[in-house]
């Protein structure tokens, strides 16, 4: 049977939902490539865009006032800023590839995403005004895509299928000293940095479909937290680290799921799409 959230689940979400601010986080979420916010419980949820311009990824800075995302209102795929609230939209990419899944450094002086202008996806960083743009890996038949920024934005944990199937590396943030945190035969996809910067978030499908798993940040103790039939992906932590958000079409259609970050207490919030970020 399919569980919503109710009142008794909602404010013991709410109670635990608090970053160091005080105040209880919203999902930003992507539904039918539109950006939105919505209350953990699945209320007033609030559209940033409208523009019918399909959007795969969005990020937030750290001080929540602008977002970076992907858009192809241009003909392809470019990175664009905007302000928290939808407003004043600057490009910042132009070329005739796909610029996407861009996110902000910890400082928001720069921004990593990930370009198939080379031939194949690899990961660039530019300023955040879209200059100084530079190329970070460079790997033939090979892609590439950016995941987080490390705490101190010394590092970039990035999936890549160098090694023959999707898995989890770290390299410092100049693209020097690659390290891989994953290794398996199967695919593990979009690394999530705790808030902590200890533990990696990430799906993978090494038991035949997708679930979400979480590793130290060295790839050690690699624990699953989901195991159903289903698909779950996109896993994201909550401001506190307390909780982890996933998409799954357990129920038949893809919604948003939270969970205790040991896999319990699975919950649906009933919002169709899948999270971007956890915002205050």
């Amino acid at each position: 049977m399919k569980t919503k959230i109710g009142l008794t689940a909602v404010v013991l979400l709410l109670i635990g939902l608090t970053a160091c601010s005080g105040g209880p986080e919203r999902l930003a979420f992507v539904n039918d490539g539109e950006i939105s916010v919505v209350n953990v419980n699945g209320t007033e949820q609030i559209t940033l865009t409208s523009d019918g311009y399909p959007k795969v990824s969005a990020d937030w800075s750290a001080d929540e006032k602008q977002i970076v995302f992907d858009s192809n209102q241009d003909g392809d795929s470019e990175i664009y800023i905007m302000r928290a609230d939808g407003s004043e939209i600057t490009q910042l990419t132009s070329n005739k590839n796909s610029d996407l899944f861009a996110f902000w450094s910890p400082n928001g002086n720069k921004v990593a995403f990930a370009s198939d202008r080379d031939g194949d996806f690899e990961i660039f960083t530019m300023n955040a005004d879209g200059t100084d743009v530079t190329q970070l890996t460079t790997n033939a038949e090979a892609t590439d895509f950016p995941g987080a920024w490390s705490k101190d934005g010394k590092q970039i944990i990035f999936s890549s299928d160098r090694d023959g199937d999707t898995e989890i590396f770290i390299m410092d943030s100049d693209g020097s000293n690659t390290r891989q945190i994953t290794t398996n035969e199967d695919n593990d996809n979009i690394p999530s940095l705790s808030p902590d910067g200890k533990q990696i978030a990430f799906y993978s499908d090494r038991d035949g479909d997708y679930e979400i798993f979480v590793t130290n940040i060295d790839g050690t103790e690699v624990r699953q937290l989901t195991t159903n039939p289903a698909g779950d992906f996109d896993p994201k932590w909550s401001g506190d680290g307390n909780l982890i958000s996933f998409t799954s079409d357990r129920y038949g259609e893809e919604e948003i799921f939270i969970m205790n970050t040991d896999g319990t207490n699975v919950i649906s919030t009933g919002v169709a799409g899948y999270t971007l970020a956890w915002i205050k």
